[in-house]
């Protein structure tokens, strides 16, 4: 057989126009246009991260026009971003001059990409590849979101996170001094888990009536943390099936531990469908060391007995009820502090309030305070209280249209 040569397009004619033609055919061009140079490919090398690190410094080739496009970052980030979809980037790394090629696809199954390394040697692309999977591996200054099949950096859940805090967040009966402990000791335990053969691995859900504090309480808890986080926001794919979806889920989440993985709105995510194979991957006594689930739901009674109930899946449970009058007086203090030099609302006058809003959840406060001041701006002759009691009327009959 070693007397037979195969033509270099056996597999682009092979696949024809199937589009697992496409990245032989780019990988062809670029070792036809580099051929004194080692061509090394890779999937998902995150080299725009790594540069944000300042680990490397790269634009794009002037010779090789970027496929790009241009997106505004919001009002917080209020400037102009670019994201690109092909695109052959100059690399600066170690004092070597590099090139990554990067193409994104279509194709039967959703989106593709792939990546090429353009050195001088392969031991410098391989040494490449190697350190920025190491130094990108973890979220960084971001949490990962898992959404349409993959993961992406989000960089603004990261700010809304760090920018939380259990100061601003009302429980009872120290649970939240609970929570806090809980959480902090597990971390610092790991050693002492191990001594006494237990597996090391924390589940909590969050169970309560919406716009309680239960998003707020793990969004603080990330931050006071400070590990890798992962949420996943939908387990939705147009051609895989969900088991599918969580086995990318948690096998992201074991190679990142330390870590947490968060589940908001668990009642949506887990269907019977995929139950079993949740509870299988829930379930791992040796793959899920170190890691931590959170999980919340509004809707306890829509999850099935053998995940909630079980201790070793969701072994802490927090209940987030609609507020007490003390705690609903403790959430008004905190706004009349905030507004009440410019608007003249007394501390005098909280209680008063406190008393009429007993069906409130904190998140319907927040509505009565914010509108309120809203309304108040433009008739600011009126006195706050009396606004207040006004927006207090509304939002009773909201309340009630809603029910």
């Amino acid at each position: 057989m070693a007397d037979i040569v195969f033509d270099k397009e056996l597999v682009t004619e092979g696949l024809a126009d199937n589009t697992s033609a496409l990245p032989v055919r780019v990988e062809q061009l670029i070792v036809a246009q580099a051929p004194n140079k080692a061509v090394v490919a890779c999937q998902n090398l995150q080299i725009e991260h790594y540069a944000r690190q300042e680990l490397c410094r790269l634009h794009p080739a002037e010779e090789a026009r970027a496929s790009a496009y241009m997106y505004w970052g919001g009002e917080e980030r209020d400037r102009l971003y670019t994201n690109y979809e092909q695109v052959v980037w100059d690399v600066t790394w170690n004092d070597q001059s590099l090139v990554v090629v990067h193409f994104e696809w279509e194709n039967a199954c959703g989106g593709s990409s792939r990546d090429w390394v353009v050195a001088d040697s392969v031991d410098v692309a391989e040494a490449l590849i190697l350190d920025v999977e190491r130094k990108t591996h973890a979220p960084g200054d971001a949490i990962l979101v898992f959404s349409h099949g993959d993961w992406q950096r989000s960089y603004d859940l990261y700010r809304a996170t760090q920018a939380a805090s259990f100061d601003d967040l009302i429980l009872a009966d120290a649970m939240k001094d609970r929570i806090r402990q809980d959480f902090s000791q597990f971390l610092e335990a790991e050693r002492r888990y191990q001594s006494l053969g237990i597996a090391w691995r924390r589940g909590a859900l969050m169970i309560g009536p919406p716009g309680n504090g239960k998003t707020h309480c793990v969004r603080a808890l990330v931050k006071e943390l400070g590990t890798s986080s992962l949420y996943v926001q939908s387990l939705s794919h147009p051609y895989y099936k969900e088991d599918q979806m969580w086995k990318r889920v948690f096998d992201r989440a074991r190679g990142l531990t330390p870590c947490i993985l968060v589940l908001e709105d668990l009642d949506t995510l887990v269907s019977d469908e995929n139950r079993s194979f949740f509870l299988n991957q829930l379930d791992g006594f040796e793959q899920n060391h170190g890691l931590i689930v959170l999980a919340t739901t509004n809707y306890p009674d829509r999850i099935d007995s053998a995940i909630i109930d079980r201790p070793s899946r969701f072994d802490r449970k927090y209940h987030f009820h609609l507020p007490t009058e003390h705690e609903r007086i403790q959430y008004l203090s905190l706004w009349q502090e905030r507004l009440g030099d410019e608007t003249g609302w007394a501390k005098n006058e909280i209680a008063e309030i406190a008393a009429a809003t007993e069906s409130y959840s904190f998140a319907y406060l927040k509505e009565l305070v914010i509108s309120a001041v809203l309304e108040w701006m433009q008739e600011s002759t009126a006195p706050f209280l009396k606004v207040l009691q006004s927006q207090l009327n509304t939002l009773q009959r909201q309340m009630r249209s809603d029910e």
